[in-house]
């Protein structure tokens, strides 16, 4: 397919800071419908992800009203350049066994694929349109 990371993303991302609170972050993710949030520093750039399969494992375990993102997010992360290729995006996803894939410039954050931006991908791109109807 043709096409880079940047046709797939999502450029409207929200981030997190290595010390927001498990709290911050499930209210994050339950009031915006995310499925995970990066983690950044002040300069943006991404430094971790935390998913919410992360985020439950540590409430489960933890007390979580000490615990941060830094204590509970997945690093190194796995990050893409806004120009890597769609099909090495695809096969990234794929390989590493991962949904979420923080999109990249020059080190810093400027997007986000999810599976939804993957299946508008597929839908709009890829997958044959319905016969038109008379």
């Amino acid at each position: 397919m043709k096409g880079h990371a940047r046709h797939l993303m999502t450029d409207k991302v929200v981030s997190i800071s290595p010390e927001t609170t498990l709290a911050e972050i499930g209210r994050i993710l339950l009031g915006e419908g995310f499925g995970g949030v990066p983690v950044v520093e002040e300069d943006l750039r991404v430094i971790g992800f935390v998913s919410q399969d992360d985020l439950l494992a540590a409430l489960l375990r933890d007390a979580p009203d000490v615990s941060v993102a830094r204590d509970v997010m997945n690093h190194p992360p796995i990050v893409v350049d806004e120009f890597t290729a769609t099909d090495d995006v695809l096969a990234l996803l794929r390989e590493a066994g991962i949904h979420h894939l923080p999109v990249v410039r020059s080190g810093r954050l400027v997007g986000i694929i999810t599976p939804h931006d993957v299946l508008r991908y597929y839908v709009e791109k890829v997958l044959p349109r319905p016969p038109e109807r008379a």
